[in-house]
């Protein structure tokens, strides 16, 4: 039985499985080159079928990450923002009504568009709520048989905290945070209050500054903005700090009041501006944290997994790895929106048709994949001279380009699901060096000074570098170096001495395991510093991406599957 899943908003996806086991999983992004694409997922959903070798007809069942007519929560939140004020009714109404015609009612025709797209299929289309298929995503490819599931992010239909349990192929709800109290709309408030842009997941720029200032500010946001009470959830103030007037750079007099005008686009960023940051991250960690203790209480379990864009924060994951009372916790690659394709199908699968789990998730490696004879096809295309060489000689090549200060270009296998780059679509570089980060960010990248970058290891060498028993394979926790590594690896340790890791397991992805492993032989250190591989554009997808990209990009060589290309000028 094939189930196909939909995420048709931002970050657009698709997902296959095939009798309870996933068969492809892309964002519609990477075939677009839009960042964040929204819109209905033809491409992805064209690669998960081809991928599976299957047509429309042989699809059984196809769920949707969203049920459009929950509209009266939000319709009641928009009246109620006329009382505080013209301009956030103002906000609230234009959006909603875009939303509402163009967006939501849009998605009723979905399964008509499947079909005036892929040809007639008897396939029965199922709508989910945004937050159970969330909470589907991560609890039903977790490795647990029964777990606490927290989902959280700006919101779906009306739901922003999810508390569920799962047990086995089952998903019970718990408890609900519906908007306007919203730790995903605080953060992007605070996103757009420091003259990012939350519509281009700018968040993550808040996460990266925060490391650099001090809390000056949360008091304030801990009593004004963002509260919590005994009854395990909290209050977001938006008389105070609004997400929808944030959206337009317009911010209440009382936050103004307190922290100065906002950042202004293109400003430069100062301390004033590190320390909000710092700020807002150190409550939205309590606030985490007060919620997970929450779900503790309310399930007993051991376990815990989460989901939503909350769930991307990956300082947050640190303090409750080493702070929450749960012993393991689980967050899969695609924990956004993009992710929800997943869990809807595994929804439909497990839920609707109370079918047993038979699938762990342990690698993100779910999208397109590329023969070395088409690797090579588009070199030739290109004009590039390469070479092609067999792994046990690439390999050591690849490691030793590194070691002396290369910034490679690493094409391997199928490509990551999610916004993190895993070792298929990567740029590698050596860590050791404490210049790398100013050269990836601003002469490769063309990004912020501040973005930190990530160290990628070898799974055997976790404790060594981190102190602690602990895996990762995606790259969702930030945890603390230890001290005989801080020195060794300073272009992937942050300025907190913290850094985001990635373990590379030797099973899972063999040739990027076997390139850090010959990294090790040369330098003795057992990681290589790992980025995604592409330039102000989604991840590259295909090898015309990444030849795109190393022609107007400034990196020293690129790796195709076994075709290395050295630039010579």
């Amino acid at each position: 039985m094939y189930i196909l899943g939909l995420t048709t908003l931002g970050d657009s996806a698709a997902a296959l499985i095939k009798d309870g086991v996933l068969i492809a999983a892309v964002e519609e992004e990477r075939f677009s080159r839009v960042k964040h694409h929204s819109g209905f997922p033809y491409r992805a959903i064209q690669f998960c079928l081809d991928q599976a070798g299957i047509g429309l007809e042989e699809v059984d069942h196809v769920g949707h990450y969203w049920k459009p007519w929950i509209l009266r929560h939000k319709a009641l939140q928009a009246a109620k923002s006329a009382f505080m004020g013209r301009g956030m009714f103002k906000a609230r109404v234009d959006r909603g009504v875009s939303q509402v015609s163009q967006s939501y009612l849009g998605m009723f025709k979905h399964p008509r568009r499947l079909r005036e797209h892929f040809g007639p299929s008897d396939f029965k289309f199922h709508f989910i709520e945004h937050h159970q298929a969330h909470a589907a995503s991560a609890f039903f490819v977790s490795p647990f048989e029964s777990a606490a599931i927290l989902t959280w992010d700006g919101t779906g239909e009306d739901t922003t905290t999810l508390f569920s349990r799962g047990t086995n192929n089952r998903i019970k709800v718990l408890k609900r945070i519906k908007l306007p109290h919203s730790l995903g709309q605080f953060y992007s408030a605070v996103t757009n209050y420091i003259g990012f842009d939350m519509f281009a997941g700018d968040e993550w720029k808040v996460m990266g500054l925060a490391a650099y200032g001090k809390p000056k500010f949360a008091d304030f946001f801990r009593e004004k903005v963002l509260t919590t009470n005994g009854h395990g959830d909290f209050k977001f103030n938006i008389r105070i700090l609004d997400h929808h007037l944030a959206k337009h750079y317009e911010f209440p007099d009382a936050i103004i009041k307190e922290l100065g005008p906002g950042r202004e686009r293109g400003e430069d960023l100062n301390e004033h501006h590190w320390d909000i940051a710092s700020s807002a991250q150190k409550v939205l960690e309590e606030t985490a944290l007060h919620l997970v203790g929450e779900i503790k209480k309310l399930t007993g379990e051991d376990d815990l997994c989460m989901a939503g864009g909350v769930a991307f924060n990956s300082v947050m994951n640190g303090r409750i790895f080493h702070e929450s009372p749960f012993k393991r916790f689980f967050v899969q690659p695609a924990a956004g929106d993009a992710g929800c394709s997943v869990g809807a199908a595994f929804y439909v699968w497990n839920q609707l048709l109370g079918m047993p789990r038979t699938f762990v998730m342990d690698h993100a490696y779910w999208g397109p994949g590329f023969s070395n004879d088409q690797c090579r096809a588009s070199l030739d295309a290109s004009g590039l001279d390469y070479e092609t060489l067999e792994d046990d000689a690439l390999l050591p090549v690849v490691a030793k380009l590194i070691a002396d200060g290369a910034v490679v270009g690493w094409f391997n296998g199928r490509m990551e699901l999610g916004p993190r780059a895993l070792g298929a679509r990567s740029f590698l570089a050596d860590p050791r060096r404490k210049d790398m980060r100013e050269i990836l960010n601003q002469k490769v990248k063309l990004r912020e000074w501040f973005r930190p970058l990530a160290p990628s290891m070898l799974e055997e060498h976790g404790r060594d570098i981190f102190g602690v028993d602990h895996h990762d394979p995606f790259m969702i926790t930030v945890i603390a170096v230890s001290e005989e590594y801080k020195d060794r690896i300073p272009a992937v340790v942050h300025v907190d001495g913290t850094a985001r890791p990635q373990m590379v397991s030797k099973e899972v992805n063999p040739r990027y395991w076997g390139v850090i492993n010959e990294f090790k032989k040369l330098t003795g250190v057992p990681c290589v510093l790992n980025t995604s591989f592409n330039v102000q554009e989604p991840i590259v997808c295909s090898p015309d991406d990444a030849i795109s990209t190393f022609k107007r990009s400034n990196f020293d060589a690129m790796v195709l599957e076994n075709n290395l290309v050295r630039r010579t000028q």
